[in-house]
């Protein structure tokens, strides 16, 4: 049964047309995205009405040290997924066989490292990144209860992202959402009727997480959804997987960790430069900026599989032409988010901080910060073809290119002559940038299929 689904499923993403299997694959992608993304809005929402701003301001401080944990979702999802979906477009049935089992002692692994060294340096990591007195002590209890459920974040994550490698967004996706609700309703009845206050936000997502986990457990061992052959006895590091893997997920890794690295950057000059306000402002800015671009990683999630299958195959014409639907696809969709946030900001940041009085200036700032987003899809997709090709090399320099070389010398060199405006400002040099480095390196690769293909 699982044979002939793979072999239906296989046959669809390589023979169908590739605007109807971008829409129908990227609409439930995205939908799970969204409600993602107002999940971690809805964290804010009630953090910020129910608790303050300084809980709020503690909130948005470990929002990047929760990205070291996504992290470690995305180096051994995005790896793994990448290396099943070429094993499925190349057949390769031993790899398939062995690619669930790498990826759970990973996760294993990973978590219990994380854990123990997140919670010994807790103090420390919120000290770095500009937290101190009331703001330091509530972002710790937050970050050390999201460390207890790390293994069910990473495994979670990672397991739903090989239910998406092989074709199966809607399924992967409903899991997500139903996830994803569950942590939304818990969050009123733990902050609020329960009086838990940051612990209590912290724990509805560690719930969550271990329901998520529970669904994945579902998928592979009880209910037997997946297309493709698993052997139990595979359950080890194995060698012959774990390079591609690691060298691959390294890349999606990074995206997160960078992220990591540009918030310690900009929350520590916010600390310099201003006070408890800016950290909270910046705060609800980033859960906005996020909100509008994470409905591009449900594209990015669909395209991954349709080009890997098809890339494994040797059908590089499919992959380009993905690419192009793709990119503009995504770029259409993040234009309307973008034209409401830019045209109505008092309206989007008053969701975050509703008691809040914005001068004329901090809604420049915002609308610095939110001004060159349009051109963020092609990076975002040239950055997960590379990584769907198993091309690590060129998804690292995108993703090190980006943060270091090019974010984190433009985001300490502007505050010096501008300020505080010189922090939301960064994204503008570095997006412009960025952008003619990914059109170069996207050519570059479209020119050597050319040359294979004769």
């Amino acid at each position: 049964m699982a044979s002939n689904q793979n072999t239906e499923l296989r046959g669809e993403i390589l023979t169908e047309n590739l605007w109807r299997l971008a829409w129908t694959m990227s609409i439930p992608a995205i939908i799970a995205m969204s409600i993602n993304a107002v999940n971690t809005f809805v964290d804010g929402l009630f953090v910020g009405q129910y608790v303050g701003q300084n809980a709020l301001a503690a909130v948005s401080l470990v929002l990047p040290l929760t990205m070291i944990t996504n992290g470690f979702s995305a180096l051994i999802g995005m790896g793994s997924s990448s290396l099943l979906s070429i094993a499925i477009g190349s057949e390769d049935i031993d790899i398939q066989k062995k690619v669930l089992g790498t990826l759970t002692i990973l996760s294993l692994l990973c978590s219990l490292v994380l854990t123990a060294l997140g919670w010994y340096f807790a103090y420390e990591l919120l000290a770095m990144m500009g937290g101190s007195g009331e703001i330091q002590e509530l972002g710790v209890i937050y970050y050390r209860i999201i460390l207890i459920g790390a293994f069910f974040r990473i495994y979670a994550v990672a397991a739903n992202t090989l239910i998406r490698a092989e074709g199966k967004i809607k399924e992967a996706m409903i899991y997500s959402i139903i996830t994803t609700l569950i942590n939304i309703v818990l969050n009123p009845i733990f902050i609020v009727y329960l009086d838990m206050g940051v612990a209590g936000a912290a724990w509805s997502t560690v719930v969550a997480m271990v329901i998520f986990t529970l669904f994945d457990i579902w998928y592979f061992y009880i209910g037997k959804r997946n297309t493709y052959p698993i052997d139990l006895k595979t359950f080890s590091l194995e060698k012959k997987l774990l390079r591609p893997i690691l060298s691959v997920g390294v890349s999606a890794m990074m995206l997160q960790i960078m992220f990591f690295v540009q918030q310690v950057v900009v929350f520590r000059s916010l600390a310099h430069y201003g006070g408890d306000w800016d950290i909270a402002f910046m705060g609800a800015c980033y859960r906005i900026f996020l909100i509008a671009l994470i409905p591009g990683f449900g594209f990015a999630q669909a395209m991954q599989p349709i080009v890997g299958i098809n890339y494994g195959a040797e059908q590089f014409d499919r992959v380009k032409k993905s690419f192009r639907i793709f990119t503009i696809s995504y770029t259409g969709f993040l234009l309307l988010t973008w034209g409401f946030v830019m045209l109505f900001p008092r309206v989007s940041l008053s969701w975050m901080l509703p008691d809040a009085d914005f001068s004329q200036q901090d809604i420049w700032n915002y609308q610095m910060m939110l001004s060159s987003m349009p051109l963020f899809p092609y990076f975002m997709m040239s950055t997960t073809l590379f990584q769907a090709i198993g091309n690590a090399k060129a998804a690292g320099l995108a993703m090190v290119g980006r943060e270091i070389i090019l974010f984190v010398p433009i985001v300490l060199l502007l505050p010096l002559w501008f300020g505080i405006p010189g922090i939301y400002a960064t994204l503008i040099p570095v997006n412009i940038m960025m952008l003619g480095i990914a059109y170069w390196m996207v050519s570059r690769q479209f020119r050597k299929w050319a040359v294979k293909l004769g």
